[in-house]
């Protein structure tokens, strides 16, 4: 990664984000960091008057835009004294709808991933956050989940969460070359496995793991298997387990994240307190 997109509303989450996001620009020497803001107001709320009665006027609209414009630049000249010197702050700040506004921003920047901070229940609650499942969707770019208490440490190990039905399936490990710059921690390949498919003489063990050597060249890595009839609890209990640093999830129907409006998902993602996602595209 060299460049970093991340969405902000000044929340204690969009703010963990950020911070999450500086400590790993200057451990990797990351070149940009872009702070995004969506500044939508809807044709209803000009025309009809708020709960307080209040509508708004085009005096009102440039009044509550350079507001919002003047806490990106005091969020840019805040972190820029964290920063490595040789690391630019981009702010940019659009008048569309969330996630279009983000697909906007993706396609006329070309950054290499999106950070988003996930909501903590007990705590404040972030609107980015609240659409961070529609956003891990849409997005083109693989997507990082900061959850509310992680602190930046430099990734020795991480998790991968892994669905090994077919051969076709573990060609998807490709995808980790595709971010580039990544410090290449050991891998821990996960395949949540309740019925023990793996033992079975069909299943194409020996495949998978001469698919693994050619595929995770440059990687340390382990194979290991969970009989967890919960995916999502296999996956957390088996990293909490094992001291997992991160974990690292598919793209598409193989991934444990696929079924993402699931609400057991959605809340532990919201509710894992130390351990980011990141989601490959």
């Amino acid at each position: 990664m060299k460049t970093i997109l991340i969405p902000v509303d000044f929340s204690e989450p969009s703010n963990n984000a950020v911070n999450y996001a500086v400590g790993l620009s200057n451990n990797q020497n990351l070149s940009q960091i872009i702070l995004f803001a969506n500044f939508y107001i809807t044709l209803f709320e000009q025309i009809y008057p708020s709960a307080d009665f209040v509508q708004l006027n085009e005096d009102d609209i440039l009044k509550q835009k350079d507001l919002l414009q003047g806490k990106l630049e005091k969020l840019r000249s805040q972190i820029q004294k964290k920063l490595n010197q040789d690391i630019s702050i981009k702010v940019a700040l659009t008048e569309a709808p969330l996630l279009r506004g983000i697909i906007e921003i993706i396609e006329q920047e070309n950054p290499d991933a999106l950070f988003l901070g996930s909501n903590n229940h007990d705590g404040e609650i972030s609107n980015i956050g609240n659409s961070m499942i529609e956003i891990a969707k849409v997005s083109p770019i693989p997507v990082f989940i900061v959850p509310p208490k992680a602190t930046y440490e430099p990734v020795k190990n991480a998790l991968v969460a892994c669905d090994f039905k077919t051969l076709n399936h573990v060609s998807l490990l490709q995808r980790l070359h595709s971010i580039k710059h990544w410090p290449h921690p050991k891998l821990t390949l996960l395949n949540v496995d309740p019925a023990n498919k793996h033992l079975l003489p069909e299943h194409p063990e020996l495949e998978i793991k001469g698919m693994l050597s050619e595929i995770l060249q440059g990687y340390d890595y382990e194979l290991q298997y969970s009989t967890d009839k919960d995916i999502l609890n296999g996956v957390l209990t088996f990293a909490d387990q094992h001291k997992q640093q991160m974990i690292i999830a598919l793209p598409g129907v193989h991934s444990f994240l696929y079924s993402l409006t699931h609400n057991s998902i959605t809340e532990g993602l919201s509710t894992d307190a130390n351990k980011p996602v990141l989601i490959l595209k």
